[in-house]
């Protein structure tokens, strides 16, 4: 039982430091405000979050640590989050309902980072800019998840939202099976 606490209380810090980590980096107003607007209302911070983009590649090869980025995240969250969701392993009884909530919450925290990463690297480059509202509605929408998941309170369709916002990122990125070579954007 000590253990047990013990493993809690690490991982709960470990958790802490590494979103807190995430959330002291040097952003713009515009990607602050789109990150704590609602999914609707992207069409409206978009605008003002191009402003705050480079004019000029501002990072070596952002195109490519992008891709990265997403396929990292994309991966993460299918393997931690979305598929035991979908076989039932955070549902209250579950063999295991511990240790993959556990995996979920280290798993969020690190989707969290890849995802700032991407927004950094997509606001080097202009023709990449268009897709920081995206990402940090996915930052949004993910977070809100991991809190319901370890609250016991997360529902089919809060996970189907999410991968809908990572699945309508990738497509409208052009990041597709058929021309990526990178694991996890399948």
């Amino acid at each position: 039982m000590k253990r047990l606490i013990a493993v809690i209380v690490g991982l709960t810090i470990l958790v802490g430091g590494a979103t807190a980590c995430g959330s002291s980096s040097k952003s713009t107003q515009a990607a602050t405000s789109a990150s704590q607007a609602a999914p609707g209302t992207v069409t409206q911070t978009a605008s003002s979050s191009t402003t705050s983009c480079a004019n000029a590649g501002t990072r070596k090869i952002p195109k490519t640590r992008l891709l990265a980025d997403l396929a990292l995240t994309y991966g993460a969250f299918h393997r931690y989050l979305y598929n035991p969701y979908k076989a039932g392993s955070f549902h209250q009884g579950a063999n295991g309902r511990t240790k993959a909530i556990i995996k979920a919450g280290l798993a969020s925290a690190a989707i969290v980072k890849l995802l700032s990463n991407a927004g950094k690297n997509a606001a080097a480059d202009p023709t990449l800019c268009k897709f920081v509202p995206n990402i940090n509605n996915i930052k949004s929408s993910l977070s809100n998840l991991a809190n319901k998941i370890k609250g016991g309170t997360a529902s089919s369709s809060d996970v189907d939202g999410t991968n809908s916002l990572l699945d309508q990122l990738k497509n409208g990125s052009g990041f597709t099976p058929s021309n990526s070579s990178l694991p996890g954007l399948g």
